[in-house]
Parts: structure tokens; sequence; C-alpha cells
């Protein structure tokens, strides 16, 4: 045998004892990877050296996508964890409170519930809200402990990042179904789930804030009563007792009130005249409720309003630009005189009102393959996140927008893709590239 023969022998020989990745494991793995970078501007430069270096076919890439995620068995019962997460930019040590069923099986997507303390208060013990219905339907419950000062819910963008950041983590770690994420909260985490639920609605298949509502207040861009519209489509069970705080009382009454206006699909508040600062949780039949109740990840419609570019996203509409008449803060201007009539229940109502006009709203419908309805007040420029088969038989989109049509081709990109799922990894959602209107 010569020499080249046998070199070729021998190099055979140990790729097969090595037992080599084959292309689609390489894909999986480079996959966990990209999505396990710390910070969105890793992710965005993986995405791109990935996809200069791998490029590929969108297929398969695709594939890869669908089948995300490669999940350990967890032993059943509560437990906690301290983990550091990555919150806008810095580490921080968050306390995380698990609940794993005994019919958590980590080769099947299960139900997670957010389950979010109190003032003061920790993740320890908010399991046994939710324990019965975690058990009847398979369900996950992860309470975050608050890492900052805890005493109280102050709206602001670290409280929001920091219950994303340990949702992200749970579903890296638990194979979480991401159509049946919900979210709950008492007092202090009452509010965290209406804050949670009106900027990032299409995170959740349902909430049950108790004892919390929305913030009328305008200072450091707190107000999201404006933001109403945002949750009409999604199930929501709110537990109030009447006797508690009258400000809060109002301002929950108030803001299903408002609903009411945006025909919501399945909210209710629902009231305890007796009770103060509390609520009954058997109100409510959570495992047939919870248990009925799925994220569409392809609503035909969807509507987003917010006051704020960075929060634009919902599905597969996105909000990229607004115009300079959209504000988060500004002191409304109401002629004296006229605010001076208006009793103390209409000035607040005059209030939202005049809110929700600084907003950026976009409404965007898909009629059928290659064919989408847009309509904009406030937003300049809205992007279209597209699967392969929401596109025409050539490949474009036609955009029906202020009466005039817009036709858009559209080519597959990883980059783009990658881009993608590193930030929402979402197995029921993938699409292979994307439209900017106008």
């Amino acid at each position: 045998m010569s020499l080249l023969a046998l070199t070729l022998v021998m190099l055979t020989s140990a790729a097969q004892e090595l037992e080599l990745p084959s292309a689609a494991e390489q894909r999986a793995g480079e996959l966990e990877r990209l999505v396990d970078a710390p910070t969105p501007e890793a992710r965005r430069a993986l995405a791109a050296s990935m996809a200069r270096a791998r490029g590929g076919n969108p297929v398969e890439w695709a594939a890869a996508m669908a089948g995300f995620g490669r999940f350990d068995a967890a032993s059943a019962g509560n437990h906690s964890e301290t983990i550091e997460l990555v919150v806008l930019g810095k580490r921080v040590a968050t306390e995380l409170w698990i609940y794993v069923p005994a019919k958590y099986a980590p080769a099947k997507p299960a139900p997670l519930m957010l389950s979010f303390h109190g003032t003061g208060g920790s993740g320890q013990g908010m399991h046994s809200h939710w324990q019965r219905t975690a058990d009847d339907l398979g369900m996950l419950v992860l309470a975050p402990s608050e890492p900052g000062e805890n005493t109280g819910y102050r709206f602001d963008d670290r409280e929001r990042a920091a219950a994303l950041a340990a949702l992200r983590w749970m579903r890296r770690k638990y194979n979480v179904d991401e159509n049946r994420v919900y979210a709950s909260g008492i007092s202090r985490g009452g509010h965290l789930t209406w804050d949670l639920a009106l900027r990032y609605p299409d995170r959740f298949a349902a909430v049950a804030p108790m004892i919390g509502s929305p913030r009328i207040t305008m200072a450091d861009g707190q107000n999201n009563m404006r933001l109403l519209e945002n949750v009409a489509q999604l199930p929501i069970r709110d537990l109030q007792g009447s006797k508690d705080d009258a400000g809060l009382v109002y301002s929950v009454r108030l803001a299903f009130d408002l609903l009411g206006k945006f025909a919501p699909r399945d909210a209710q508040l629902i009231e305890f005249p007796d009770l103060g600062h509390s609520f009954d949780m058997t109100a409510v039949d959570w495992p047939t409720w919870l248990g009925s109740n799925s994220r569409n990840p392809l609503p035909e419609r969807i509507v987003r309003c917010t006051a704020t570019k960075d929060e634009g996203r919902a599905h597969w509409l996105e909000i990229r630009a607004v115009d300079k008449d959209v504000r988060e803060d500004f002191r409304p201007e109401i002629p004296e005189g006229e605010w001076s009539r208006l009793s103390e229940d209409g000035q607040r109502r005059r209030y939202v009102a005049e809110v929700i006009k600084r907003n950026a709203r976009a409404v965007a419908r898909r009629n059928g393959p290659g064919s989408y309805t847009l309509d904009l007040d406030g937003a300049t420029k809205v992007r279209l996140y597209l699967r392969a088969e929401d596109l025409d038989e050539n490949g474009g989109v036609r955009i029906s927008l202020a009466g005039k049509y817009l036709a858009r081709k559209v080519q597959a990109d990883v980059k783009s893709m990658l881009e993608e799922f590193a930030e929402r990894f979402d197995r029921s959602f993938i699409p292979v590239g994307y439209v900017d209107v106008p």
C-alpha cells in the first residue's frame, strides 16, 4: 500500500472514531452559541460573522431553528438558583425560584407562568399560588426575586429588562413553549405584569395581574395607560379588592373602561367588595382558563401603539421610526378654563386622551400570500417580518398604504434570519426576510 493510500485510510478511520458532527448538528451548536451571546450588540455581531462564514441554505437554517434547544431532565419540585443575568448590559446576580411539575418532560415544550412578588418580598413561595394549576397543566413556574431596592415598582427600563432577562434564561434552561408563556404578579408584581403586557404584548398568551394597575403618571415615561390598545387581543384576568387604596382601584377600573373601547377579546376585572389589598385565587378556574389560551404567533391583524421606537415590535410588525410629534414625556396643553370645568375623573380621562394623541400607531393586516394593508399614524417607518409562505409566487409583496400600492421584493437572507432568531428564538415563527415601509 502506498504512503498516500495508507494516509487516507488512517484519516478515514480517525474521522469515524471521532464521529464528527453533521452539518445539522453544527448549525444547532452555532445557534446555541448565538442565542447565548450576552448582549444584543454581541448577538448582532456574531450573526453577521456567522452569515459571512457559513452562509448556507435558508431552508436548512429554518429547520435548525424550528428544532432549536437541547434540554436536560429536571427534578420535580421547587428550588432556587442564583444566576448572573445580563440586564441593560450589566451582570446582575438574581435569585430565581423555579417550580418544576412532575409532568415536565424536556423533550416536550411546556407552558410557563412568570410570577412576580410584591414589595419587599421575594420569589420564594410564589409557586404556591400556581402549584395546583402547574401540576394539572405540566406548567413550569418562574418567580424572580427583585435584585434592586425592592421598595415598590418604579415603572422603569431596568425592572422590565430584568424580568425579560429572567424569562430569556428560563427559556434556554427549560423547554418552554413560547406560545404558552403567562404572566402574573401581586401588588408590585401586578404593576409589573401590566407594564410588561402593555409594552411587549406578543410575548404572552395571557396575563393575570392582581392588586396592581397601569399608571397614569407622565414622569419618566411611566404612563402606560396610553398603550391599552396593545392588549385588546390579550386574555386578561385582574383580581382586585374593592377596599384597596382608592387611587389603585380607580386606575384599574379606568383601565378596563378604556380598554372596552377597543373591543377586547377576553378581559375581565374581578372585584371583591369586602377585600382590601387582597384577592381570592379561587374566583377563576385557572387550569381551564390558562389551558385554553395560547399565543397566536401569526395573527392576521396587528395593532401596535408606542411612544418610543425601542418598543415598537409586536409579532411580525415593528415600528422603526416615529414623527416629531410622538413623545413619551411632555406637558399636555389643555386650556385652563376647559380643564377647570372638568371633574377629577374627567381631568384624568382627558389627560389620558391627550397622551394617546402623542402615540405612534400602526395597524397591519395580512390579506393573503403577498398582500398586506398598512395604516400608519405617527409611525414614519415600519418593518414587516416575512416567512417564505407570506410572499407571492414571485417572492414579493404588495402593500396598500394611504391609497397607494407599494411593491417590494424579498430575498431570503441568512443574516436577517440569524439576527431575528438571536433575540427571540421563536421556533413557531421563522421569517426569512423583511421589508421596510415606506
